[in-house]
């Protein structure tokens, strides 16, 4: 008797249905599934897709040290790879700017030497594995700051992203020496080359906040008269005052907020009190925070641990969670070693906290500033 069953593929599901259930599909699967059929592989590359896609995908933590971990907050699953030959020493990473699953990566380290004081820049998708070298106008030194992004007025981002540099270390005689004045430029991808702005340097950047990217711009903390939000808008190319921060003693964390706004984290470290602002969205003319929600109860953690830890690094919640991935040592000061936690917070405390790792060397100084908030992408390099 002839089986009954009727034969079923993904494929013959309506083109709008493989569609949505791709877009639910991480992208390093997809990756994997290119190759699949040539309808696949036009949808997977196609511009309208990867962005759609991007705009979907779920918040990652990303570590980058002695492997590159991905840490999932929602099912805790870390997954480990290793770092890209072209990142092994003298080429380490040493921090990173993210947009877009774009990686701005600085890579060197600050020594005794003049050769290695200089910085070398690339951009990375650890998704597709592509890496790209950006070549200086001049130099590129432990003085600077960057930021990547793109003009959103355009239609499209494709094609449109830039890279900023600047340096605030007006008193670094060492820079002035050997790269002359500090100077702003912008780097664009699509033509390969930079342009000196005439922008004046007159603040100066938290030094542990490298930046956070949102709707395509820069932000950063940054202090002239008080403590302000400092932002690069890459449409008209000029830097902004976007608004003051709460007045504050506590320790300050800088994230981006529902994609079109920026949410500020502050925490008291004696009492352990935490209180969370959130701007208006960012396309307003007047930008401000207000407070969120705060959380003073026995059981929070101190984030920070101490100065010598990497910075925090969290995501807010729709619900007014706290979802952070940080640092905390064991031991003593001389053979302490470094514990990564992964900490669900909310109004009513500490909802649940989770080792995710120990670093195997008995120092963290090697780690600081190694912690991202991550989207894994399918973005091209630009």
């Amino acid at each position: 008797m002839a089986s009954s069953k009727r034969s079923w593929s993904l494929s013959t599901l309506p083109p709008e249905l493989i569609e949505e259930i791709l877009y639910r599909t991480p992208a390093k699967s997809l990756v994997r599934a290119k190759p699949t059929c040539k309808k696949w592989y036009a949808l997977i590359t196609n511009k309208r897709f990867i962005y759609n896609h991007l705009d979907r995908s779920p918040k990652r933590f990303m570590r980058t040290v002695d492997t590159i971990q991905i840490l999932d907050p929602v099912t805790r699953t870390l997954s480990e790879t290793p770092i890209p030959n072209a990142f092994q020493p003298p080429y380490k990473i040493d921090t990173m700017v993210h947009c877009d699953g774009l990686m701005l990566c600085m890579c060197g380290r600050w020594g005794s030497r003049e050769e290695e004081r200089y910085v070398h820049l690339a951009i990375w998708n650890p998704v597709l594995r592509q890496i790209r070298w950006i070549k200086p106008s001049k130099c590129f030194t432990t003085s600077d700051y960057y930021g990547i992004g793109y003009d959103s007025k355009k239609k499209s981002r494709d094609g449109g992203y830039k890279i900023l540099r600047f340096s605030d270390r007006r008193d670094d005689h060492w820079y002035f020496d050997y790269c002359g004045e500090p100077q702003v430029e912008v780097y664009e991808c699509k033509t390969r080359s930079w342009r000196t702005l005439d922008a004046k340097v007159d603040w100066h950047v938290d030094i542990a906040c490298k930046g956070v990217a949102a709707m395509g711009n820069m932000y950063w903390l940054a202090q002239k008269e008080g403590r302000f939000i400092l932002g690069f808008d890459f449409s008209v190319e000029r830097f902004k005052n976007v608004c003051y921060c709460p007045r504050s003693a506590y320790d300050h964390y800088l994230a981006c907020f529902e994609g079109d706004r920026l949410s500020l984290l502050q925490q008291d470290e004696e009492s352990r009190v935490i209180v969370v602002w959130v701007t208006n969205k960012l396309t307003d003319v007047d930008v401000s925070f207000t407070k969120y929600f705060s959380v003073s109860r026995p059981d929070v953690p101190a984030l920070p641990f101490c100065t010598e830890m990497a910075p925090l690094v969290y995501f807010i919640g729709k619900q007014k969670r706290i979802t952070a991935w940080c640092e905390r040592t064991e031991g003593e000061r001389d053979t302490f070693r470094v514990l990564f936690t992964l900490y669900e917070i909310d109004e009513s405390g500490l909802i649940e906290g989770s080792e995710t790792g120990r670093d195997t060397e008995t120092c963290s100084f090697r780690s600081f500033l190694c912690g991202y908030v991550y989207v894994p992408s399918l973005v091209p390099l630009p």
